[in-house]
């Protein structure tokens, strides 16, 4: 049997006209074109990825349904309509329980960035408008939360009234490729290694203290040994946390004999919670603990070769705005005069 476009069916065709052939046991068929197309340009929108975001953050319909302020149903279906278009299953679910598959946690990092750069780009765009092109968007995380920090802010906010300052709180990868994608400007880190298409400019220094429990033996003292603290379990950040000033405190704990690692904590809080309890002690930058609230804790200098922790300032190696220079500048007179002893007295 000929066919006007394919030619004989089984038979491999000899042309093609605004088609697209599938072989499926050995017979040839045709798919046109246009449909082809468009099911490529079927992308979700804009409201499917925050009720995907909403569901991966939830791991439950009803819960979810009620932060987005609709129906249960309408939600499902928009998921599912999501999973059909993408051509995955984002999701297993069942009467008891809702799971992010693989696939959907490789999208759940995409969507948030995708929607971050659009309401990002929204509020550029209604700044623009009003005339207000300056700003300046800067990434935190609990490691950067210093007394002195928040003076910058301050100071800058009154030296640069016009300048829009946006703050955003993320991990350190969350900032490296907010930075890349022009989500941040820069964002202010324990860490400044070296890598591809960011540059790190250090701001202020301070020293690595130790944090005891207040009925500590230790409290008492005016300098703890580093061979005192090979005899007590010790209390250190999460590796992959940004509060380690990139491994600099488990690199001094590694020159210790038989150092004994009780904890890892993912925050600043958790740590001191546990040395509260008795747990260990634990080793921060003195700066880490301006202005914290140390009720039940001590903070004690250590002796000897200590290391210190770099605050860096992170941004994109393709150069700088005028207002992050003007910031830059501001956070390095100001963590000049910072004196660290303060905070361990």
């Amino acid at each position: 049997m000929n066919h006007p476009i394919c030619g004989e069916l089984g038979r491999e065709p000899t042309y093609v006209l605004k088609g697209q052939f599938e072989q499926i046991s050995g017979t040839f068929l045709f798919r046109e074109w246009n449909d082809v197309v468009r099911q490529r340009e079927e992308l979700p929108e804009l409201r499917h990825l925050r009720y995907f975001i909403t569901l991966a953050e939830e791991l439950h319909f009803a819960r979810a349904a009620e932060r987005l302020q609709m129906e249960q149903s309408p939600l499902s279906r928009a998921i599912r309509e999501m999973e059909r278009l993408l051509g995955v299953r984002l999701f297993e679910r069942n009467t008891r329980s809702t799971r992010i598959t693989r696939a959907g946690k490789v999208l759940l990092e995409y969507a948030k960035r995708a929607v971050a750069l659009l309401e990002q780009g929204r509020a550029n765009a209604r700044s623009a408008a009003l005339g207000h092109s300056n700003q300046l968007r800067i990434g935190l995380s609990d490691c950067t939360a210093y007394g002195w920090m928040a003076e910058v802010f301050s100071r800058y906010r009154e030296s640069r009234p016009e300048v829009s300052v946006w703050l955003s709180e993320m991990s350190l990868p969350q900032q490296i490729s907010a930075i890349r994608d022009d989500l941040l400007d820069a964002s202010i880190s324990l860490d400044g290694a070296h890598r591809d298409g960011i540059e790190a400019e250090a701001v202020a220094s301070d020293t690595v203290c130790a944090v005891v429990p207040s009925g500590h033996p230790f409290a008492r003292a005016n300098l703890i040994s580093p061979a005192d603290l090979t005899r007590h379990s010790l209390i250190l950040f999460s590796t992959e946390s940004d509060l380690g000033g990139g491994s600099r405190i488990d690199n001094f704990v590694g020159t210790l004999a038989n150092p004994v690692i009780a904890f890892r904590a993912n925050s600043l809080g958790i740590m001191l919670g546990l040395v509260a309890l008795g747990h260990g002690i634990g080793l921060v930058g003195s700066a880490q603990m301006t202005g914290v609230n140390r009720r039940g804790i001590v903070l004690r200098p250590i002796g000897g070769a200590v290391p210190s922790l770099t605050t860096y300032l992170l941004h994109s190696d393709s150069g700088i705005s005028e207002p992050l220079e003007a910031f830059i500048e501001l956070a390095r007179e100001l963590a000049s005069g910072a004196d660290s002893t303060d905070v361990l007295s």
